[in-house]
């Protein structure tokens, strides 16, 4: 018999042949599902890295959304004036604080023309004074506090007035009461007189401030009251007065008076707020001035 031993081979390598394609092929496709179950899990490894920055972005922006409200108390949305870094002082003048008869003051002193020694009749242990022969770092302290009572004038000239006064015989004579905003008393002829009771009024708003601007002189008569009604804070009160303001015996004063030229108490009166002089000075006799606490917004 013959045997054909080249038939019997190919009969024989070629399902070997087959059997080893389909075996690397199963690798081939586990390999790759393999990989494509990698490459899956990546995306999402990066889709949840994706969600997990703008979680991180959002808390983020919600930080920064309260830090903008700079360094408000309460709910941030104050848009009235700010004193800066006048904000410590009870009494600064240009050129001169006096005191005839003893008068306590909760905060600083400051001229910012001259030396401490200008300051005179405050000898109480606790009695802080600055002047241009401060040593340092207060040196500069009362120049620089002066600069953001010019600032804080750019401030409030340029509102709008919320209630203008100007036609009003007298202006501030008798019970008047005024509102949050800005109250404009600019074209009076003769100089303003506050004689009575002024009720400032805040309509239990925690915002509400009160601006009152004069271009003459602000005269206050003895006895005279200014009244804090309805959540009014006298941190939110600016008298902003172009020439001199004098205030007379025994009042009853609140807010910040910004005087162009010089503020003058007379005896027995109380300010809670601050006495500003641009261009001249503070003189008190036998006064108790005190800055503002526990205001719901920054000064």
């Amino acid at each position: 018999m013959k045997h054909d031993f080249g038939s019997a081979l190919a009969l024989m390598v070629v399902p070997m042949l087959a059997a080893f394609a389909g075996a690397c092929g199963s690798s081939n496709s586990d390999s790759s599902s393999s990989t494509g179950g990698s490459d899956a899990a990546a995306g999402a490894t990066s889709s949840h890295a994706g969600a997990s920055s703008r979680a991180g972005a959002s808390s983020h922006a919600g930080a920064g959304g309260a830090q903008s409200h700079g360094g408000n108390t309460g709910s941030g949305d104050y848009l009235g004036p700010t004193v800066g870094s006048a904000q410590p002082f009870a009494a600064l003048a240009y050129s001169a604080i006096t005191a005839a008869n003893l008068s306590p003051v909760t905060g600083d002193l400051g001229v910012s023309a001259g030396a401490m020694s200008k300051i005179t009749g405050f000898d109480a242990a606790t009695d802080q004074k600055f002047g241009s022969d401060s040593l340092a770092p207060n040196d500069q302290r009362t120049l620089l506090a002066q600069q953001d009572v010019t600032a804080l004038v750019g401030d409030i000239d340029p509102r709008a007035c919320d209630e203008d006064l100007t036609d009003v015989v007298g202006g501030l004579t008798g019970d008047v009461t005024l509102h949050p905003g800005v109250t404009c008393m600019n074209s009076f002829s003769a100089d303003v007189l506050l004689n009575g009771h002024v009720t400032l009024d805040a309509q239990n708003d925690p915002n509400a401030y009160f601006v009152i601007r004069s271009n003459l002189t602000l005269t206050v008569a003895d006895g005279a009251q200014v009244v804090l009604a309805n959540g009014a804070q006298a941190c939110s009160v600016f008298w902003r007065v172009k020439k001199q303001v004098t205030i007379g015996k025994t009042v009853q004063f609140y807010g910040t008076v910004i005087a162009g030229t010089a503020v003058s108490m007379k005896s027995g009166s109380t300010l809670v707020g601050r006495a500003l002089a641009q261009t001249a000075g503070v003189s008190l006799d036998a006064n108790t001035i005190t800055i503002p606490s526990d205001c719901s917004h920054l000064e």
